[in-house]
């Protein structure tokens, strides 16, 4: 039986067919939406189907509130800013013997694989290095870029051993914004 009228829902009631409608009626009690200005998940009431079939919101009640998404909260905000802050100070890497080595994951496998092919080839210079800064040193010695490699491996373990004690405070809330996050 269609029911598109309250006559249409008297005529079924007390059988099955008129409770599993008054349960699909139950889930047009609110509009799940998105607020554009505050990014937040809200249910709005809505009466306009009930209404249609001369019910109330009494006629519902107990009436639970619908499960919403998930808001990304404020902490969620400063643990994302967290990370990117951290990244940040990897790509700045560490400095040896006045020239600059990148700490990003692009330039960490460039280190490794220079140092690899040096190793095989059993040289200890590079004719020609070209550092983080886009300038090129003569004979540079491949004990520094060793050196750079492990500087930045260990610059990453202290970055992230801090970003995880920052993280903690954040999600205690003793930490909610970034005026007092000082990195290693």
């Amino acid at each position: 039986m269609i029911i598109n009228t309250q006559e249409d829902l008297n005529a079924i009631a007390g059988t099955s067919e008129y409770e599993q409608f008054i349960a699909t009626l139950r889930g047009s009690l609110f509009t799940v939406r998105k607020d554009e200005v505050t990014q937040k998940w809200v249910a709005d009431e809505n009466n306009e189907t009930i209404e249609r079939f001369g019910l109330t919101r009494e006629d519902f009640e107990p009436i639970e509130q619908p499960v919403l998404p998930i808001n990304e909260t404020a902490n969620d905000q400063l643990l994302q800013q967290l990370t990117q802050e951290r990244k940040a100070q990897e790509r700045q890497g560490v400095t040896i013997n006045g020239i600059r080595y990148a700490g990003d994951p692009g330039n960490r496998q460039a280190l490794q694989e220079a140092i690899e092919f040096m190793n095989d080839a059993g040289l200890t210079e590079f004719p020609k290095w070209k550092c983080s800064d886009d300038e090129f040193h003569v004979n540079h010695p491949l004990a520094d870029v060793f050196d750079a490699y492990r500087a930045v491996g260990v610059r990453r373990v202290a970055l992230i051993a801090a970003e995880g004690e920052y993280a903690a405070q954040i999600i205690a809330g003793t930490l909610t914004d970034f005026t007092e996050v000082v990195w290693p």
